[in-house]
């Protein structure tokens, strides 16, 4: 349900990046809202990876926070290209700051997975629980 409904959270931000008449404060507001639906598809995943073990967590965890990173550093969409955005019309070259928009919120989206899994995980050790408790839990 937190994943569905997480992803149609993140509908308005993506539909509102592709006008550049809109004024910052909307496109402030799509992307809290956005950030929302990421946060509820990071608690539908925490709650899922619970049925698994806690050093299958631990890994997930590390590789997402890991990717996420990576993610941020590579961005396959140039917000401008050199030489060409002086006359070039800026209808052309939207798809590729949308494109790097949404590059962003997909790594922001990797490493709130990856830090909720390990500070959940983090939690469940300092709190003590033990794992087959914790799945009946869940269950």
């Amino acid at each position: 349900m937190w994943a569905r409904a997480g992803g149609w959270l993140l509908l308005p931000y993506a539909v509102l990046l592709w006008f550049t008449a809109v004024p910052a404060a909307v496109a402030v507001v799509a992307f809290a809202i956005a950030v929302v639906g990421l946060l509820g598809i990071v608690v539908a995943v925490v709650v899922a990876m619970f049925r698994y073990g806690r050093a299958a967590v631990g890994i997930l965890g590390a590789v997402l926070f890991l990717a996420g990173i990576a993610l941020f550093g590579l961005d396959p969409f140039p917000g401008a290209i050199d030489g060409l955005s002086q006359w070039w019309p800026s209808v052309f070259t939207q798809p590729q700051t949308v494109g790097t928009w949404y590059w962003t919120v997909l790594a922001l989206g990797v490493v709130l997975t990856g830090v909720g899994l390990l500070v959940t995980l983090l939690i469940v050790a300092v709190v003590g629980a033990d794992s087959r408790e914790q799945r009946d839990r869940v269950r």
